[in-house]
């Protein structure tokens, strides 16, 4: 398996070079820029919040998941998909794939 890097800001520096987001047409390609990377910023830094909570055992979470690169890349593409085919920003829909359906859907324990 692949481990997470240590700490936020080396996993922040790893999620900005997966695949889509390395791609300079994904992530200079959006209809809405601003929006796109700003939200992204916010999703690449959730993502290294929940891979660095996993390091704190029970404290962290009280079942060890199994969050990895594939739920931050279903995400980023879903989160490009929302930004490119509306008008206003989808955060609703947004907040409740990804944090509901993509990253939630694993959580059982209804205290994390």
């Amino acid at each position: 398996t692949n481990e997470p890097p240590k700490g936020i800001r080396a996993n922040m520096k790893r999620s900005l070079l997966l695949e889509p987001i390395c791609n300079p047409e994904f992530f200079d390609g959006c209809s809405k820029p601003k929006e796109f990377k700003a939200l992204l910023f916010g999703l690449c830094f959730f993502h290294a919040n929940v891979q660095e909570r996993r390091k704190f055992g029970p404290l962290g979470w009280n079942i060890p998941y199994g969050f990895d690169d594939g739920d931050l890349r279903i995400s980023v593409r879903q989160l490009r998909m929302f930004i490119d085919e509306n008008d206003d920003l989808p955060i609703t829909a947004l907040r409740y794939v990804t944090g509901e359906c993509n990253y939630g859907g694993r959580v059982t324990d209804d205290k994390d």
